[in-house]
């Protein structure tokens, strides 16, 4: 996936998630869960060596997150963490 999609996939799931847009923000999250599990899942061993558990850490906040149904922890995680990971898988790639 394109970084710039992704990054717009991510606004666009955040903005779901604070307007409180309860099924379409979960259905968005949801697909976010299943690519960043298979970006760190595509990991060179370069990348997990530098990143260290951060994208391990960051997916298991984004899925307690969603377990819970907890919009604004899963957009402040998205906004936090996410950006992060995201933009460092691509700066490697």
């Amino acid at each position: 996936m394109d970084e710039n999609i992704l990054q717009q996939k991510i606004d666009e799931t955040v903005i779901a998630l604070y307007q409180n847009r309860e099924q379409e923000a979960m259905q968005q999250a949801k697909e976010l869960l299943l690519i960043f599990q298979n970006m760190i899942q595509n990991q060179t061993s370069e990348q997990v060596q530098a990143a260290g558990n951060f994208a391990l850490l960051m997916l298991r906040e984004l899925l307690e997150n969603y377990q819970s149904q907890d919009m604004i922890g899963m957009a402040d995680c998205l906004l936090e963490k996410a950006v992060l990971f995201t933009q460092f898988y691509f700066q490697k790639n």
